[in-house]
């Protein structure tokens, strides 16, 4: 008799037995609905190299609409030359001198780059003709920034006047960013916020978002004399890890004291309640949150947090966590890479490919988006600063499912039968593309005992693994490599047994 199992979103928060989704979904990215398809591996971009970890990168298109790259270590500022693909440094003469607990953040506005990392003076750089980095204001440092209407913000802030203000965010003169002075006709200013602790984030745009340790504020541009109406819209919310912040399609994106959250319309949604904020909460390491990073995926609509495990001793990113903000599905994938960050591809000409040696070499097709200037892709850096794109081969994957009473599924669809065991002969993976697929059971004859898998079985020409296991539980591995396309379930030849 078959029985269809779907693969359904991944809950590792929800328990095995009668799970309604999947218990694993490695190395998969959530589809738009009731599958998953594979995560690429990452692929040499561009063989380039810094004295230190990245710590910040951003991507965009100057004035005459060529691209630009930049990153941050923790004494340097760099671009990358599109004609080398090396990074080239252009940190102001005197460097910088980033603390150990500070990071770097970037900002755009009128066709600057902008970089805070709280140690140092605010730099920025003309993207269009600029060659080295300066200090955009001596009158205020900051730990983050963004570019809000026709201001730049800044929030977690120190001045030589008030010292350290956590909870406070300034702004720039209107339509001018190196102007710094309090003025009702620049409209400079600041406003401290107070009751919801330091500030974690600063979300520009149209209309601003603060996001504090236990506080959620927005921010509306009014004019004079106010210049910006604050409301508060909630409280005793907020942001626990400044790292997890971004911000796509109208969408803030963040993790909270309690888990993972979606803020969209100034309504707040938990996306990881009772789906995978217990899980994250065992599995990474909390000491290395400040090495966190996050980016978007814009061709499969995803958020993607890069962190350090529980297995990470060193601290080092390695693992991924996908959120698909289409369907509110999660999965998991692990990569040799360390920094995830959105970039812009520099135009690449045939003869630069020649350092590939060959076309079987080149890590990405000809017709890829990461060859012509201005598109947008996922990147990542590994520790030493080299670039890679995820458009390499397909990484293994696994699909777990929940743990199923199998004997009893098997009387919802057969008549007469009554004992509560079943042999499990077969199971045929429902997955397209050709790829090498093979199915693990465990079999079980009471929920407390362990969960161990049988040999893998591959699947035969009849699009069937051959397996056995007699036991009132089941639940199954599915591991797949090569050029599968779509992953949508397990069909399972099954026939009751315990009969007397």
């Amino acid at each position: 008799m078959s029985l269809n199992v779907p693969f359904a979103e991944w809950l590792p928060d929800q328990p095995p037995l009668n799970n309604p989704g999947v218990t694993r979904a490695q190395n998969v990215i959530p589809g738009s609905g009731q599958f998953y398809k594979p995560f690429p591996s990452a692929a040499q971009y561009a063989p380039t190299s810094l004295p230190g970890r990245p710590y910040a990168a951003i991507s965009l298109l100057d004035n005459l609409k060529n691209a630009h790259v930049y990153t941050a270590t923790q004494r340097n500022l760099f671009t990358q030359d599109p004609g080398t693909s090396n990074w080239a440094d252009i940190s102001r003469a005197a460097g910088y001198t980033t603390a150990d607990i500070e990071g770097w953040r970037f900002t755009e506005a009128y066709g600057l780059v902008v970089a805070t990392n709280y140690s140092d003076n605010p730099q920025y750089i003309d993207a269009t003709k600029g060659t080295k980095f300066g200090d955009l204001t001596t009158l205020v440092k900051a730990r983050y920034l963004t570019t809000l209407r026709d201001f730049v913000l800044v929030g977690n802030t120190f001045d030589a006047f008030d010292g350290a203000v956590p909870y406070r965010v300034r702004w720039s003169a209107i339509g001018n960013p190196f102007d710094w002075n309090f003025s009702a006709t620049t409209q400079a200013d600041f406003q401290d916020i107070l009751g919801g602790g330091p500030v974690q984030a600063v979300i520009g745009g149209e209309e601003g978002t603060v996001l504090l340790k236990s506080q959620i504020v927005k921010m509306v541009y009014v004019g004079s004399p106010a210049i910006f109406e604050f409301k508060t819209i909630y409280q005793n919310k907020g942001c626990a890890i400044p790292q997890s912040v971004i911000a796509a399609d109208g969408k803030i994106f963040f993790y909270g004291e309690d888990g993972f959250y979606m803020l969209q319309d100034d309504k707040l949604n938990p996306i990881g309640k009772g789906k995978v904020d217990a899980w994250f909460k065992a599995n990474a390491n909390q000491t290395g949150f400040d090495r966190m990073t996050v980016s978007i995926d814009p061709l499969n609509k995803l958020v993607i947090w890069m962190y350090a495990s529980v297995d990470s001793f060193d601290l080092k990113p390695d693992q991924m966590l996908v959120f698909n903000y289409d369907t509110g599905a999660w999965s998991t994938a692990n990569s040799k890479v360390t920094f995830l960050f959105n970039s812009l591809s520099l135009p690449i000409t045939l003869a630069a490919l020649d350092k590939y040696g060959s076309l079987n070499a080149v890590p990405a097709s000809l017709d890829s988006s990461v060859w012509s200037g201005g598109r947008a892709f996922l990147a990542a850096m590994d520790e030493a600063g080299v670039i890679y794109s995820f458009s390499g081969a397909n990484m293994p994957a696994t699909i777990e499912t929940g743990e199923y009473p199998t004997g009893q599924m098997l009387q919802q669809v057969m008549q007469g039968v009554k004992g509560d065991r079943a042999l499990v002969r077969a199971a045929s993976p429902k997955v397209h593309g050709v790829g090498d697929v093979s199915v693990q059971v465990s079999g079980k004859t009471t929920p407390q005992q362990n969960t161990n898998y049988g040999t893998a079985s591959p699947i035969n020409v009849n699009g069937w693994c051959p397996l056995r296991s007699d036991a009132r539980y089941h639940r199954y591995r599915i591991t797949l490599a090569g050029n599968w396309t779509q992953a949508m379930g397990v069909e399972i030849d099954a026939v009751p047994t315990g009969l007397r």
